[in-house]
């Protein structure tokens, strides 16, 4: 029995190992997310660019416009001077008016200490100008003048200053004190008769030696101990025909200034002031220790490295360069230098808040972009389930259904791109299949029905030549009895059997005559035996064309079956052409016995030897008979095999 291919597993029994869509979603998620990193990579290297870029262009901003108004009321404070420096120098230059005594006595009183005093019972220190006149000076008609006037002018220019101003006074080098203080009504009368204000730093600051320019300039913050208070002076010097009349002064409490500078700041910094010497005028964490000591607070004396740090780089800083990165102490230095004070305000702000800010800003952009990222991915999945999955899961579906013999199928390819082009192609290819399913169908059909006649016809001729032989035998023995006749009993064939011996050639001539047409006939089967195997040849090559064209499993087997019928075939043909061979003989021989024997018994030699032909002759055709016979045998045994163990396949 012929052994097929074993098949191979059903489509049916497959399964896909992952998902297209899957395995797209995960290569667009992982690029997509590459981009999304590289991108927040790049947004925050920008923004903390452009968010240092902007915070400390605001920053600067911001401490030119704290310098410009902080500078106000110092550039006020010089144009107050100004005018009332125009207005004592054009009192100086009118004539001395009459009876100054009188007015300057009710004005003024001496101290049991000696100093010249306000007249306490007709004197208000919140509206009036208070006089400190040192105890040991001479009163001069020219000192009375001097102080008249100057008390005017103090106490008229005051309190229409006094809304921007706490103080005004005029200090005199013979140690003559006019001063408009509401705020401290009795610091005249509170000074000790050893007050001495030309050895003050307001007064000191003014002097030709300390201020040749003879310009209003700035004291240092200093402690005064009378109002128990840090101030700041402006002092303007006031010369008339080369000698002075005394220095102006404005006070500035710095507690304001301090207030302001400490708690007015941007968020994440602070602001500082110092002098270009190294005071401490301004800090946030020092200002108890600024305004409760009665010395100055230098920040060489501080021992703190930050602020020494901020301290050289501004005043290291190039020309036109106000921002300075701290690297050292990871902070950003924005400064203005104010005028004339030599301060320096200075707003620190540290660079970790950039980064926390650029990262709050480069982490809202990011779970921006992941929503917007598991947005698209939600719709790159739907779109792919739709437009992708869901056909080719149709496509495996069909193709399942034409593994399990079903080509009745037919996909959707209406679709213009890919997809379709893909569906118009498996339809064409389902219907080629189909087609050529039924064909393979039907060329099965007609070969089994081919083998099937070839079966007859091969037991048909095994009965013939069967027959054949046997007749064959017979022929060969009544030969061999007819010879040992003539041979044993020839003189009296002479005589007694003549008469027998014509009886016994006439019938011999008779059964040659039969052998005669019995060869005929054999000689026919030969030639249908022949006739068959090259049948059996083409048959063999139609179905090794059948095997190559149809895309099957069964063609394997067909094409050995064909095999081992195209060999029997060409033994068959073989042996079917010997016995045409000795057809031909036999047919020769018969002819010449059956014509001897019956122009002339004297040739009764050539008969025997004819007998002699004949009996090796049919010796020869019965084996080659027999011969035939095994190989039609192995030809019907191989049919009946095909014929029973072959199905056709679908």
């Amino acid at each position: 029995m012929l052994n097929h291919p074993r098949p191979n597993k059903p489509n049916s029994q497959l399964t896909p190992k992952g998902s297209l869509s899957q395995k797209t979603l995960f290569q667009i998620t992982v690029c997509t997310a590459l981009i999304v990193t590289v991108s927040a990579i790049a947004n925050y290297m920008q923004a903390i660019s452009a968010l240092r870029n902007q915070k400390l262009t605001q920053l600067e901003e911001s401490v030119v416009e704290r310098v410009a108004r902080e500078q106000q009321i110092f550039d006020l404070a010089a144009d107050n001077h100004a005018i009332l420096k125009s207005e004592i120098l054009r009192k100086f230059a009118q004539p001395a008016p009459a009876n100054l005594e009188e007015e300057f006595n009710n004005l003024l009183i001496r101290y049991p200490d000696g100093v010249i005093r306000n007249n306490p019972a007709n004197f208000d220190g919140q509206r009036q100008a208070g006089v400190y006149i040192d105890k040991s000076l001479e009163i001069t008609p020219e000192i009375r003048r001097k102080v008249i006037d100057l008390q005017r002018l103090i106490e008229s220019y005051g309190s229409a200053w006094h809304n921007r101003f706490d103080s005004t006074f005029i200090m005199t080098p013979e140690n003559i004190t006019i001063v408009y203080w509401p705020q401290v009504p009795n610091y005249v009368q509170e000074a000790d008769a050893n007050f001495y204000m030309p050895q003050k730093p307001e007064y000191l600051v003014a002097t030709p030696e300390n201020n040749p320019q003879r310009k209003t300039v700035w004291t240092t913050p200093y402690y005064e101990p009378v109002s128990q208070l840090w101030l700041v002076t402006a002092s303007t010097p006031v010369d008339y025909n080369g000698q002075t009349i005394g220095t102006l002064g404005h006070d500035i409490t710095l507690n304001q200034l301090i207030e302001r500078t400490v708690n007015n700041h941007i968020e994440g910094g602070y602001n500082l002031i110092f002098r270009g010497d190294g005071q401490l005028i301004a800090h946030p964490d020092l200002i108890d220790k600024i305004q409760d000591s009665t010395t100055t607070v230098k920040i060489q004396n501080l021992q703190d490295s930050n602020l020494m740090n901020i301290f050289k780089l501004v005043k290291n800083a190039p020309p036109n360069q106000f921002i300075i990165p701290n690297y050292q102490d990871d902070q950003y230095l924005v400064f203005r230098q104010m005028p004339g004070l030599n301060w320096y305000f200075v707003t620190v702000f540290p660079r970790s808040i950039l980064r926390k800010q650029s990262l709050n800003f480069v982490l809202t952009n990011i779970l921006i972009e992941v929503i917007l990222l598991l947005s698209l991915m939600v719709l790159v999945w739907v779109v792919l389930k739709r437009q992708v999955s869901a056909p080719l899961q149709q496509l495996i579906n069909a193709t399942q259904k034409i593994s399990a013999g079903d080509y009745n199928v037919s996909l959707a390819d209406d679709r213009e791109d890919e997809l379709g082009f893909l569906a118009h192609s498996f339809n064409l290819m389902a219907a080629e299949i189909s087609n050529r399913n039924k064909e393979l169908q039907g060329t099965l059909q007609n070969q089994k029905m081919l083998v099937h006649e070839v079966t007859i016809t091969m037991n048909e001729l095994n009965s013939s030549a069967r027959g054949s032989a046997e007749q064959a035998s017979k022929a060969a023995v009544a030969a061999k009895q007819v010879l040992y006749l003539i041979k044993g009993d020839h003189e009296y064939a002479d005589s007694y059997y003549h008469d027998c011996l014509q009886e016994t050639v006439n019938k011999l001539a008779d059964k040659i005559s039969d052998l005669n047409n019995k060869i005929v006939q054999i000689g026919l089967i030969s030639t249908m035996v022949s006739n068959f195997a090259n049948q059996t040849n083409i048959l063999a090559l139609n179905a090794a064309v059948e095997a190559v064209q149809a895309d099957h499993n069964s063609g394997q087997g067909f094409n050995v079956i064909a095999n081992e019928i195209r060999k029997l075939a060409d033994q068959s043909k073989s042996s079917a052409a010997e016995i045409n061979n000795l057809v031909h003989d036999l047919k020769k021989a018969m002819s010449s016995t059956v014509r001897v024997t019956e122009e002339s018994q004297t040739g009764f030699n050539e008969v025997v030897n004819g007998i002699n032909s004949i009996v090796e002759n049919s010796q020869t055709i019965s084996l080659n008979i027999n011969q035939q016979s095994v190989a039609i045998e192995q030809v019907l045994e191989m049919m009946n095999d095909l014929n029973v163990n072959y199905e056709i396949p679908r």
